[in-house]
């Protein structure tokens, strides 16, 4: 049994691990303001779920308080093993979205600033390169010095 634990977490890992090397610096920087765009849209979906997640899990938790305080202040007997199911689940429900969400809206939130960090800094890579070359003239039969312009962006 523990070794297929073990050998689940290591498959989890490696997937997670494969899923982060899109978001690297040196992958973002070759890819083009098109594929820098359909990322951002994911990463920002990525914040949006994650967002959305953290709401609801506080909803839940704060829910599952008040149910309890509610049930706590009419103390009959009644209620009380409703009120430890509510209390189990209702928590296991709000602590389980909270524990996807906040890692889902903090990976989202620095992936937008990875790439919004690198098209910002996009606008400054056009490259002028002026360098001395020589060009053949077929009238008079020799080089003519003269200058070649190269122009990146």
């Amino acid at each position: 049994m523990k070794k297929i634990v073990a050998g689940l977490i290591l498959l989890l890992a490696v997937f997670a691990t494969q899923a982060q090397l899109i978001y690297t610096q040196e992958h973002l920087e070759t890819l083009s303001q098109e594929d820098l765009n359909v990322y951002l849209d994911r990463a920002v979906q990525l914040q949006k779920s994650g967002r959305t997640l953290n709401i609801v899990g506080a909803s839940i938790l704060g829910g599952t308080v008040l149910t309890i305080a509610g049930v706590a202040l009419t103390a009959t007997d009644d209620w009380a093993l409703g009120a430890v199911v509510i209390a189990f689940f209702g928590g296991l429900a709000g602590f389980g979205t909270l524990a996807v969400g906040i890692p889902m809206n903090l990976t989202g939130k620095n992936r937008v600033n990875r790439i919004n960090a690198l098209q910002a800094t996009s606008f400054n890579r056009l490259e002028l390169d002026l360098k001395p070359c020589a060009q053949y003239n077929l009238i008079s039969r020799s080089y003519q010095p003269g200058l070649s312009v190269k122009i990146r962006f």
